[in-house]
């Protein structure tokens, strides 16, 4: 082979491509799952001769082709016409017997082999600053997780797993180091694309906010803690880990000690007072005003009232995820425009949310609650969902 033969580029991370020069095939633009299937492990397992007995025990399972040897020789076919579209004068595939390989004398640069040396060679660096330098390398060369399309082979699965678990242990690594060395916004910007392959880490999720935090942008720490909290209520129904909470608290008492002169603070405040939906917040900040009320000496006749609504089936079990999930987004845009702006409210649980109404009554409380129901059965009215609450005064409680 002339070494004037350009470079094959295979990327087989977040996508399966293959690229030489300006020309591209890639799995999104063919939809041949086998003839993709086919080219997937050829190349996975290019360091051996597969047989045809096992490439047809791999694409034709139970017996699926009356002729598979035949099939075989077909699907091949298909695949070196596709190969020729890159306009390589080399055989990508070689044949010897009755067994395929890889051609080993090609000039092939796989991302996978890329990423794995970038994370052995930041493994065994003289100096964190070196470890940092290739970990960084190996992150940027993860697009995403191994072979995605053939996430459903059962050969595939230990592999993706693998680099999955490699890329989390090095990105873990990564943001340790970074924030060690008060890069927060770096940080930050790992802990986005992390989040793009393990969206429930929680670690990922916690430094986040952290580095948001650290770095001064304390409303957008704020929020992305409401969006984590918010995913795994949904998700798990779980609420946040005593580590989140701590990190939240101590956000919360930073913007309290934050030294500002006083016409900018009250221009902030008034903004809140053009607020004409119900005011929501985290359970914590919810906790926080409950005990303020709770410690008010009541000089007035409106008393703090305390609801909280419940989402069931009709059998007061559990409904399915993606009907909760639905559900608790749309009673939440209901009460929201029907509480009033002095009336607060957070999500408890994944299928609750609890409500501060300051009444004249119980009578006065009971209405408000119908009206969030009655708008409820008029835009939603699902017949196998039940909603129950309960209220109860604050003195009470």
């Amino acid at each position: 082979m002339s070494d004037n033969l350009p470079t094959i580029y295979i990327h087989m991370l977040g996508e399966f491509s293959i690229t030489v020069k300006d020309k591209t095939i890639s799995d999104q633009n063919y939809h041949s799952q086998k003839l993709w299937h086919l080219l997937s492990y050829l190349i996975t397992y290019r360091n051996r001769k597969i047989s045809q007995t096992e490439l047809i025990r791999l694409l034709w399972k139970d017996g699926q082709s009356s002729n598979p040897n035949g099939a075989l020789k077909t699907l091949m076919h298909r695949l070196r016409a596709l190969l020729k579209k890159l306009d390589y004068p080399e055989e990508f595939i070689l044949q010897k017997s009755n067994s395929y390989i890889w051609n080993h004398s090609l000039s092939c640069v796989f991302d996978v082999d890329v990423f794995e040396s970038y994370y052995k060679e930041g493994l065994y660096a003289d100096s964190k600053e070196k470890r940092l330098e290739k970990y960084r390398k190996a992150i940027t060369t993860f697009k995403g997780n191994f072979l995605p399309r053939m996430n459903q082979e059962t050969w595939s699965a230990p592999i993706c797993a693998y680099y999955h678990n490699l890329y989390l242990k090095i990105a873990i690594e990564t943001i340790n180091m970074l924030m060690e060395k008060e890069r927060y916004a770096e940080t930050a910007n790992i802990c986005w694309q992390a989040l793009t392959i393990e969206p429930y880490m929680e670690d990922f999720h916690y430094h986040l906010i952290r580095a948001l935090y650290l770095s001064g942008n304390l409303d957008a720490a704020l929020k992305q803690y409401s969006t984590t909290t918010g995913l795994f209520l949904s998700k798990f129904a779980d609420a946040p880990s005593e580590q989140l909470k701590t990190l939240y608290k101590e956000i919360t008492r930073t913007t309290e000690k934050v030294e500002i002169g006083l016409d900018i603070i009250t221009n902030d405040l008034k903004k809140g007072l053009q607020r004409t939906e119900a005011f929501y917040c985290e359970y914590e900040t919810f906790k926080y005003i409950y005990h303020l009320e709770a410690k008010i000496p009541k000089q007035t006749e409106t008393f703090i009232y305390l609801c909280l609504i419940t989402i069931t089936s009709q059998t007061e079990t559990m409904p399915a995820t993606d009907t909760l999930t639905f559900i608790m987004k749309k009673l939440q845009e209901i009460i929201s425009k029907t509480l009033r702006p002095s009336d607060i409210y957070t999500r408890y649980s994944i299928s609750q949310f609890l409500l501060m109404l300051p009444c004249d009554s119980y009578d006065t409380t009971f209405i408000i609650i119908k009206n969030i129901l009655n708008q409820y059965d008029k835009k939603i009215g699902n017949q196998r969902i039940k909603i129950n609450y309960m209220i109860q005064s604050l003195e009470s409680s």
